[in-house]
This record gives structure tokens, C-alpha cells and sequence, in this order.
């Protein structure tokens, strides 16, 4: 199966201007992107990655396995969290992460990348994307990166997919 293309998941402007009018009189400004589909890496996993010492605004490409850990639906659309334990960069080769990290994906995202919201708890996702560093903190209790991700595309790694598939 060929991998789909990564799809942007930035707010275009209709989905940009709804987000501006639901936070009139909030301090602060309006994100391009999802705030849940950041996510950060320990220092030790940046090392993995040898990505220690990028600076913000650096993009990487990744892939990623994650675990549905929690499906959320409603009337008006659903939420699809994710617990990220493998990770991989521009090399393709999978590592384990010392400090698992967490996505959340909503109806815009999902519609975006196409996913269906029919996931359900303990389902895997292998997530293919790019990520901008957004930021880096060295100090002795949390040293890490930030990371806004930008583009993405996913194969479904659920036992039922893999049976479907052959």
C-alpha cells in the first residue's frame, strides 16, 4: 500500500476566522494550527533523533506509532487522542521513546488527513509527517523540544486493517 501524501494542517482562513470569533475578549492570538497536534520530546529522545541543538523554526520529518488511548463523540464531531511511544526521523528508523508523548486530533484534523472517527481504544496508528520546532527549554527538571505539527498522513496499524490487507 503507498503511503498518501502529507496534508497540511493549517486553519485555512474560514476555519482561521471562526476560531478568531470564538476567542473575542481572550488575551492572546489565534494559532494557524491545532494546538493538541503539538507535542514534546526529553532531551535523551532528541538525542535519538540527533536532533539536539536544532533551533526553532527547524522542520523535521518523522514517523510516529501511536496508540488510540481515548475516542471522544458528540453531535458535532469527535476527538481522537493518541499516545506516541515510537518515534522515527529523516532515517526511517523506529526508536522507543523514553517519555511517551501525546497528540489530539479533532474534526478538522481528522477531516484533513482523512481519518475516519470510527477509531476505538488500543487501535495503532503509524503517523508520517512534518513538524516545525517551535521550542527548547535546557534547564535541569524538563529539558526538551516543542513541536507544532504541520503536515501529516497516517496508516491504520489496527489488527483489523492488517487482516483486511492480506
Amino acid at each position: 500500500m503507498a503511503i498518501p501524501a502529507l496534508k497540511s494542517i493549517e486553519y485555512d482562513d474560514d476555519e482561521l476566522y471562526d476560531r478568531e470569533q470564538a476567542a473575542k475578549g481572550m488575551e492572546g492570538n489565534v494559532s494557524s494550527y491545532p494546538l493538541g497536534m503539538q507535542f514534546r520530546l526529553c532531551q535523551t529522545d532528541l538525542e535519538k533523533l540527533e536532533a539536539e541543538g536544532s533551533k526553532p523554526g527547524a522542520t523535521l520529518r518523522f514517523a510516529a506509532m501511536g496508540e488510540v488511548t481515548s475516542v471522544f463523540r458528540n453531535k458535532d464531531g469527535c476527538r481522537i487522542e493518541l499516545e506516541i511511544s515510537e518515534f522515527a526521523g529523516t532515517d526511517g528508523k523506529f526508536f522507543d521513546l523514553d517519555e511517551p508523548t501525546h497528540i489530539c486530533m479533532c474534526g478538522p484534523e481528522l477531516e484533513k488527513i482523512e481519518l475516519e472517527d470510527d477509531c476505538e481504544r488500543g487501535d495503532m496508528i503509524h503517523l508520517i509527517g512534518e513538524a516545525r520546532l517551535e521550542s527548547t527549554a535546557d534547564s535541569e527538571f524538563m529539558p526538551g523540544a516543542n513541536f507544532q505539527i504541520t503536515a501529516l498522513t497516517f496508516e491504520d496499524e489496527s489488527e483489523e486493517s492488517r487482516s483486511e490487507g492480506g
